[in-house]
């Protein structure tokens, strides 16, 4: 099982994700520890700074002979809460009986906080003991402490108690800065590797598309560097695999040269030989005999001379390189002027219209479907059908078909030269209309079929 680069990648931004949600879940489990510690000890804090209220109130009413409603009275407890919350910053006190407004008070309180204090100074005088509650989430917490006053010595005003209230903001601490800090820093990791990586995955995959367009024509050449280092590397190798292959491939191209050259020199010298050898023969013959039987010679050796030429004619039209001239053209008039030229015969050619105008070299293309056209309707006979159409698919297709029985498969490969089932044919009309079709970049096969033979050609659109 193969799995891509892409896959790869994102596959490992998924492992950094899971990295960096198990520490932001460390992060989220650290704050809400320090959340809980920061309560305790405002709680602390709230019930410490009461109990020094009352410790300072017991030491200022002890053997006092001032009136408890007197103005000095509620001086003196002014200075109590002083010196008791002197080292508690932020805190507010204050000491209130249970029925009536505060005697003394340190700091504002705000109005929310007036029911809740009197409600807790009732419980705490009822059960006389000090009581702490905690109002609030992490961000907004409200601490209030209270406390009855008198204690063992006494006090000289009943149902008195002193509260105390924290107010902390959690998100304003140190440590809350640094969690959030941290959360923060984890996204803006997680969103800028998730851009490096598209980024990357993108780029690599449109440089790999931009290779494997290169590579997939008929002949890449020297593949351009992408900058990719690992890319590169792959590409220059690829170069150098190329340049091997177009080494061997111009070897096999001599070696398959030579090859034809010699099947085409042992064709050649079959197809002269015998018109030579009617011409001894003839000449002999006319020499030796009268001058009705000289004459007869004469022409004999007239129409193998007409074979000599044809036979010529042929192989320099193979052997000349095709140069091709694109026009756009009506394919059904190229097919009409291919059919028009051959020679009447008893045999039905039928090319429905097809309405196609295509770009292509008129001249090389009408010979060679009228190539196909002589070869099928020799083979056709007497009463045969040739059929030619026309379509476009992405490409211009000529499909040319007959009844006739079809090719021979023991004679080989009937693209190449010399190569024919007739007797008195020459073997070039296929060879030399597959290299015009392939001066254009085409190509001609032969198709498979259950009676007669067709014959396929693939053109492109000539630029």
């Amino acid at each position: 099982m193969t799995v891509s680069l892409r896959a790869r990648l994102f596959a490992l931004w998924l492992m950094s994700l899971f990295g960096s949600l198990v520490v932001a879940v460390l992060i989220l489990g650290l704050f809400r520890q320090t959340a809980s510690a920061h309560r305790e000890r405002d709680r602390a804090v709230a019930a410490r700074a009461c109990q020094a209220i009352a410790m300072h109130y017991d030491f200022y009413t002890a053997g006092m002979d001032v009136p408890p409603d007197s103005a000095i009275f509620d001086a003196g407890l002014r200075a109590v809460l002083l010196l008791a919350l002197r080292r508690d910053r932020g805190v507010i006190g204050g000491i209130q009986p249970l029925d009536g407004p505060p005697r003394a008070m340190l700091g504002s309180r705000p109005q929310a906080w007036i029911g809740q204090i009197t409600t807790q100074i009732g419980d705490a005088i009822a059960a006389d003991r000090p009581a702490v509650t905690s109002n609030g989430g992490f961000f907004d917490r409200t601490t209030i402490a209270t406390c009855p006053l008198g204690g063992a010595l006494g006090t000289p005003v009943a149902n008195l108690a002193a509260y105390t209230v924290l107010q902390s903001d959690l998100l304003r601490s140190s440590f809350t800065r640094f969690a959030f800090g941290g959360l923060a820093v984890l996204l803006a990791t997680l969103l800028a590797s998730a851009w490096f990586l598209a980024r990357l995955v993108l780029g690599f995959s449109q440089r790999l598309a931009g290779v494997e367009a290169a590579l997939q024509a008929d002949r890449p050449g020297t593949l351009a560097l992408t900058g990719e280092a690992e890319l590169d590397r792959l590409i220059t190798a690829l170069n150098a695999a190329t340049t091997r292959l177009d080494v061997a491939r111009a070897r096999i191209a001599e070696s398959e040269r030579l090859a034809a050259l010699g099947r085409m020199a042992a064709g050649l010298a079959h197809e002269i030989r015998n018109p030579l050898g009617a011409i001894r023969l003839r000449a002999e013959s006319g020499r030796s005999g009268d001058a009705t039987r000289a004459a007869a010679a004469l022409d004999r050796i007239l129409v193998e001379a007409a074979r000599l030429e044809t036979l010529t004619a042929r192989l320099l039209g193979f052997a000349t390189a095709a140069s091709v001239q694109p026009v756009t053209v009506s394919v059904d008039a190229l097919i009409r002027d291919a059919i028009g030229a051959l020679p009447a015969t008893g045999v039905m050619v039928v090319a429905p219209e097809s309405g196609i105008v295509w770009t292509l070299d008129p001249v090389l293309t009408r010979s060679a479907i009228e190539n196909l056209l002589r070869n099928a309707v020799e083979a056709c006979g007497e009463g045969g059908t040739v059929t030619v159409l026309a379509a476009k698919a992405g490409a211009l297709i000529v499909t040319v078909s007959d009844t006739g029985p079809g090719v021979d498969k023991s004679l080989g490969d009937p693209f190449e030269p010399f190569v024919t089932g007739r007797p008195d044919g020459i073997g070039l009309g296929l060879a030399m209309a597959r290299d015009m079709i392939r001066a254009q970049g085409g190509t001609l096969v032969l198709a498979p079929s259950v009676g007669g033979a067709v014959l396929v050609i693939t053109l492109p659109e000539v630029k």
